[in-house]
């Protein structure tokens, strides 16, 4: 009986560290066990158990396993223990604890799966015989002993799982024995339809039919602050009546001073110049900076400045605006990834060279529903004074080194149906998350997503998941090297998921990845500023634009494949061979994806 139990438990264990659990999930499962393992219900802890790994989301398998520990033997221990602890903490007598104890014990050993009406009702009869006195202390002693055993067990599960999981997958390695089978050049099917206009029955194909589409004259997908920055400053330089401009980071760097510069000139020649910055995304501003600004007759304000975490509070504060507009005359809109700063500028400018995917959108109807959000969000910033009359402390009209101009600018489409959506403070949070996800489980032929902080939560990779089995071309291009490595480590802890239901991910190597745009079926296309990660979908104000149109599908498709023949595939291999140490602070950082 001992050898047989031995080998089930060999077989139970080789079954666990095979199979393709993340090592987060089989944690959680063997916390909910112990959580049930601590309730003084034999018959019952089983299914209890079964519950709670279902509602934590856990391996249900193994969440059984803390049951052996509650046995006839260790159950009467466990529960004298609790009622110790429930009486301590309980004010009141503790002088029946003896025979309490007794009492329970006995049910607890005579507990029949024959009769389990009978054995259920025996319980209850003694509960109730024993009254408030010792249930109320016993129910405290089993909930503080079922959260501690919780929660010791699950990093201590976490840690040993991702050791073990490492361990085997290097040693299958280092035999020469594969993983899963290569994978082939990163091919798309082709279109059965190409340059056929788009019609109403494809349109609601890819969106919701709550969906409000505008007319935009033109738009024109800008790579890199190579291409964005110059058409952004000759727009600021044209502008007539109005500027309105929204940024999450603005630095003080040779990028910045020439947007100060531009809006500086524009609003001294009788131009309505409005900015509006983050309060963490620029953090570290000069008050100089600011100051020359508003000299200049530019209105400044800052969204939930750091001063204000007193009168806020920490839950308002982390709410961030991470949008990224720029609206001139109400006429020309720029959306996207690009903040202010020299990481974005080229490197032949001076700047890092990020990559990054930006787009100007032309049209009134566009630019007024852009507008609109910025002044929603202006009346919950804190404006700038004008500084005390005296000369300006910098002189940000200076001679600046002037970008060149683009000439014709590349992928510029006529006549395009754009939406523009966003996540409002408290209202329709949801909302690029729903349009992220209607188009994914709608796609027909290929899914490419370009995102720099990929942290997609259940319901994206379900959708992914589920578009593999449909036979959809899912590629995923991420950061090689990230500003934030924490964000790089959660998104890494999801790649053995990604990467087992059959998603291809790419990491880019030449410089950050900080573009957030997605193309599908050559038909439907986003640029914007929002991550698929906890921090967008949760505390960030973000915009973005959703193009339906072909010509402008095909020019984004062709920029990501451009970038994937650049990258590094992430295989199941590779990704299976990085060192225990380094995949546990993956599943650690995972943990703080909220915060990320």
């Amino acid at each position: 009986m001992l050898y047989r139990s031995r080998v089930r438990i060999r077989r139970l264990a080789r079954k666990v560290l095979h199979s393709d659990d993340t090592p987060e999930r089989i944690a959680r499962g063997i916390a909910a066990g112990f959580f049930a393992c601590a309730f003084p219900l034999p018959g019952l802890q089983i299914p209890l158990s079964l519950l709670c790994a279902w509602l934590v989301r856990g391996n249900k398998i193994v969440a059984v396993i803390p049951q052996f520990i509650s046995n006839g033997l260790t159950m009467p221990l466990i529960t004298y223990g609790q009622l110790w602890l429930g009486t301590r903490l309980w004010p009141g007598s503790s002088a029946n604890l003896n025979q309490s104890w007794s009492v329970l014990s006995a049910v607890a050993v005579n507990w029949s799966w024959l009769e389990p009406g009978h054995s259920v009702r025996a319980l209850l009869d003694a509960l109730t015989a024993l009254g408030s006195g010792v249930v109320i202390p016993l129910s405290i002693g089993v909930f503080l002993t079922a959260c501690v055993s919780a929660s010791l067990s699950y990093p201590l599960t976490l840690v040993g799982m991702v050791y073990l999981q490492s361990r085997r997958l290097r040693r299958r390695l280092e035999r020469g024995i594969p993983l899963h089978s290569p994978r082939g050049q990163f091919l798309l099917p082709p279109d059965p339809l190409p340059g056929e206009a788009l019609d109403a029955e494809a349109v609601l194909r890819y969106t919701t039919r709550k969906a409000h589409f505008v007319h935009a004259e033109s738009v024109t997908l800008l790579v890199d602050g190579k291409q964005a920055y110059p058409e952004m400053l000759r727009c600021i330089d044209e502008a007539v009546f109005s500027i309105d401009m929204e940024t999450y980071i603005l630095h003080a760097d040779q990028t910045g001073t020439r947007f100060a510069a531009a809006l500086g000139r524009a609003a001294r020649r009788g131009v309505k110049v409005r900015l509006t910055f983050d309060g963490f995304g620029a953090l570290g501003l000069p008050q100089a900076y600011v100051d020359g600004l508003l000299l200049d007759g530019v209105r400044v304000a800052v969204y939930r400045p750091f001063h204000m975490l007193w009168k806020l509070g920490f839950g308002p504060m982390n709410r961030r605006n991470h949008r990224k507009t720029l609206v001139i005359d109400g006429r020309i809109s720029f959306s996207g990834g690009l903040n202010i700063g020299d990481e974005y500028a080229a490197k032949e400018q001076g700047g890092a060279g990020w990559r990054d995917t930006h787009v100007r959108v032309d049209g009134p109807e566009p630019a007024r529903e852009l507008q609109q959000l910025m002044k929603q969000t202006w009346r919950k910033c804190q404006e700038f004074r004008p500084p005390s009359s005296g000369p300006a402390q910098v002189a940000l009209a200076a001679a600046v080194k002037t970008l060149p101009s683009l000439g014709v600018l590349p992928a510029t489409c006529e006549n395009v149906s754009v939406q523009i959506l966003s996540n409002r403070e408290f209202l329709q949070r949801v909302r690029v998350r729903r349009a992220y996800l209607h188009a994914i489980r709608n796609a027909k032929r290929y899914v490419l997503i370009e995102n720099a902080y990929f942290i997609p939560d259940r319901g994206i990779r379900r959708a992914l998941r589920q578009a593999v089995k449909r036979g959809v071309m899912v590629g995923v291009v991420v950061a090689m090297y990230s500003d934030v490595q924490i964000a790089a480590m959660a998104s890494r802890a999801l790649y053995g998921e990604l990467l087992s239901s059959g998603v291809r991910l790419f990491e880019y190597p030449i410089a950050m990845l900080h573009s957030k745009a997605a193309v599908i079926d050559d038909v439907w296309a986003v640029v914007s500023s929002y991550n698929l990660d906890h921090r967008s979908l949760r505390h960030n104000l973000e915009a973005g634009v959703f193009i339906m149109d072909r010509s402008f599908a095909h020019a984004l498709r062709d920029q990501i494949l451009a970038d994937i023949r650049k990258c590094r595939e992430v295989t199941p291999q590779f990704h299976a061979a990085r060192a225990w140490n380094q995949a546990l602070l993956e599943s650690l950082s995972y943990q703080a994806r909220y915060w990320l």
